[in-house]
């Protein structure tokens, strides 16, 4: 399957505003409590990992236009569980109606980033290159805080990686 943006329809709680960390980004448009659904959102499906996909499984890349405004912090407001041909949004604490930009980290989403960075979101600036990277450079503490919201295929991978190593 060729790996396309899919245009869907809009989607019901959040929306694309300026954002304070790059650009523009995505945020709610009602109050969100801790641990309930954000959104889902829904897209083609593909093997390329892109800067504007989200990995779903060891080989399939999720593309939709509003992956494309999900930012990156090191310590996000939602996580990500992949649900069918997409992902669900939930809220990891409290974010607030037109006020808090939704975002994951993206280490918890990727093996390894298609672009790494470094972020700005911290002092000082994390390189971002995704959960390989963590289990690479041994980063056990940041590696540790973020295993509980990293997604299943992951930690799957990296045990793998792990006992070849």
């Amino acid at each position: 399957m060729s790996q396309t943006n899919n245009v869907s329809k809009p989607p019901d709680r959040i929306y694309v505003g300026r954002s304070k960390i790059n650009g523009f980004g995505l945020f709610s448009r009602r109050t969100i409590t801790r641990g309930n659904v954000i959104e889902k959102l829904e897209g083609a499906v593909g093997p390329l990992a892109t800067k504007r996909t989200i990995q779903i499984d060891r080989d399939k890349h999720l593309c939709s236009e509003y992956i494309d405004f999900l930012n990156h912090c090191c310590r996000p407001n939602a996580r990500l569980r992949v649900e069918g041909r997409g992902i669900v949004l939930i809220a990891i604490e409290e974010i607030g109606r037109d006020r808090d930009e939704v975002t994951i980290d993206y280490n918890c989403s990727e093996y390894s980033l298609a672009e790494s960075f470094s972020c700005r979101c911290c002092e000082p600036a994390r390189f971002i290159g995704g959960y390989r990277h963590l289990l690479e450079t041994g980063q056990g503490d940041y590696l540790s805080r973020i295993e509980q919201f990293a997604l299943p295929h992951l930690l799957s991978i990296s045990s793998e990686y792990l006992s070849h190593n």
